[in-house]
């Protein structure tokens, strides 16, 4: 039997099943969450005196984690199995607005595009070790790159200040349309 981050027991009866798009996420190396839960049980309305320490300490942990991208998107793509503890830096209340904004940028079904541009880019991660570039084509990218034509960006009185030089080669410019009109 499994045991949830806050000690609790995940029994069978409880029917809370993973999200098979987003996978648990595996660090070769040793994590901090694996090496001491109980930094990163928390629940709503914890008011003990070593919390607010608890809690940053574990949120420091998160930070060097290696697979803390992960952890959270599957943290997220899981609310059932994660309505208490610590994941990835953030607690539960954290979680809740993470998701709120994921389903008003994406939609309802956030989890499947998340999902779906994970797979796009490892897709061209695989490619790219397959058939990397050769240099030859490397060398003509770069060059495509620098005979692109690079137009100056418009002069912006509004956020440009009039310098003296800008205002001698105004009267410059003037004076020259002036004598050809003339």
């Amino acid at each position: 039997m499994s045991r949830s981050r806050t000690g609790k027991p995940n029994t069978p009866g409880d029917n809370v099943h993973a999200d098979p798009r987003v996978p648990f996420p595996h660090s070769p190396t040793p994590t901090a969450c694996r090496a001491e839960p109980a930094r990163f049980a928390y629940e709503h309305g914890d008011t003990s005196e070593d919390t607010d320490g608890r809690i940053d300490k574990a949120k420091a942990a998160c930070r060097r984690c290696p697979i803390a991208e992960a952890c959270l998107k599957w943290a997220l793509a899981n609310p059932e199995l994660t309505p208490t503890g610590i994941w990835a830096g953030t607690v539960p209340r954290q979680r809740i607005n993470l998701r709120r904004s994921l389903t008003e940028r994406l939609g309802e079904d956030w989890v499947g595009v998340v999902a779906e541009s994970d797979r796009r880019r490892a897709e061209r991660r695989q490619a790219a070790r397959i058939n990397p570039p050769n240099i030859r084509d490397g060398a003509l990218a770069r060059l495509e790159l620098e005979l692109i034509p690079v137009r100056p960006a418009p002069y912006e009185p509004w956020r440009e200040p009039m310098t003296p030089a800008r205002q001698a080669r105004n009267r410059q410019v003037l004076l020259a349309a002036l004598r050809e009109a003339a």
